[in-house]
């Protein structure tokens, strides 16, 4: 029996573990983190996204906790609507994060939590996976050297507020936006990206007090953006810097490969990125399982030779830098997150 180690119980790492056990594989999962998050935003699952949950076996319970999305909207920052509603095409659900990881989780193998390594040596495995993020240290062992993430200039809050909607609004306006989405459990889920540099001297500290630099931040704007302020659940706000990556070199090298933030880390308002998450591993165990591919790793490597992977495009990190910044220009408007 082939076996697969999978560094990170993430999204990623989690649906590989669950697609490769029911293609026959032994895996194994090895997370830092002491447990599952508790916390977490909510995140789009597309159409292809779901198709993998439901070869993994995951899709009815994404589907009886989360909700569907159906329309999206952008606004100016006093609530004026900025072009058309946009409906929802095909069949999205929106499920926050900590209850996606555990309904990918009931259908992976056992995760062992507390895996703090800082290499891969030891792992005796035919393939090794690096689903361990943009920090991943199997990035490392795959180009040879250590590359850090870039930051984009931009910083996100988000977290969570009670109540319920199916709408998924933007509010644009100088140096700053905000949003509000459906998510599961009786809450909706709310984000701030601003520019740190438009933030005026003496504003409250976004990661100790949530509240009241929002509330400093989008003074007079619309009453949808106020209410949902004042409602927030400051416990679980998240505030972090927006980094990415430079295009790798490799993705591949001998028996270990790179997926998801370990390999491609963008900026959070290019929204296709944790529902490749999970298309992409659809293909992984077809193509795992063909051996003499040039585009997956191969079990017990005997050559030097490295794949590479296919060129991305030029303009991904322009687009990601620039996404936030296009909400200075009051009346444009971008892709929804």
């Amino acid at each position: 029996m082939a076996t697969a180690a999978i560094i990170g119980g993430g999204i990623g790492g989690l649906a590989t573990a669950a697609l490769l056990t029911a293609q026959g594989w032994e895996v194994e999962v090895f997370e830092r983190a002491d447990s599952l998050p508790s916390t977490g935003t909510a995140l789009g699952m597309w159409p292809e996204a779901m198709a993998v949950l439901d070869r993994v076996g995951a899709a009815p319970r994404v589907r009886e906790i989360g909700i569907d999305q159906r329309t999206a909207e952008i606004r100016s920052r006093d609530g004026h609507r900025l072009g058309p509603e946009v409906r929802a095409k095909g069949a999205t659900v929106i499920i926050s994060r900590p209850r996606l990881l555990e309904a990918l989780a009931a259908c992976a193998p056992t995760v062992r939590f507390g895996d703090r390594r800082a290499a891969l040596a030891g792992l005796d495995h035919d393939v090794i996976v690096g689903a361990d993020g943009i920090g991943s240290i199997a990035r490392t062992h795959v180009l040879g050297r250590r590359v850090d993430p870039r930051p984009l200039g931009v910083d996100v809050l988000i977290g969570r507020c009670p109540g319920e909607t199916d709408v998924f609004t933007e509010f644009w306006g100088p140096g700053r936006l905000f949003g509000v989405t459906p998510r599961d459990g009786g809450y909706i889920n709310w984000y701030s990206e601003f520019d740190p540099r438009a933030v005026p001297a003496g504003t409250a500290d976004p990661g100790t007090e949530p509240r009241a630099f929002l509330r400093a931040l989008y003074h007079g704007w619309a009453p949808r953006v106020l209410e949902t302020i004042e409602g927030i659940d400051e416990a679980t706000a998240l505030h972090y810097r927006s980094r990415d990556l430079p295009r790798l070199p490799r993705i591949v090298r001998g028996n270990v490969a790179l997926i998801g933030d370990a390999a491609h880390a963008m900026a959070p308002n290019l929204a296709a990125a944790r529902a490749k998450h999970c298309s992409t591993r659809r293909r992984s165990p077809t193509l795992w399982a063909r051996q003499g591919t040039s585009t997956v790793p191969q079990p017990r490597p005997r050559g030097p030779a490295v794949p590479q992977p296919r060129r991305y495009a030029p303009t991904r990190r322009r687009a990601g830098a620039q996404g936030s910044a296009r909400c200075c220009s009051p009346g444009r408007c971008g892709t929804s997150r």
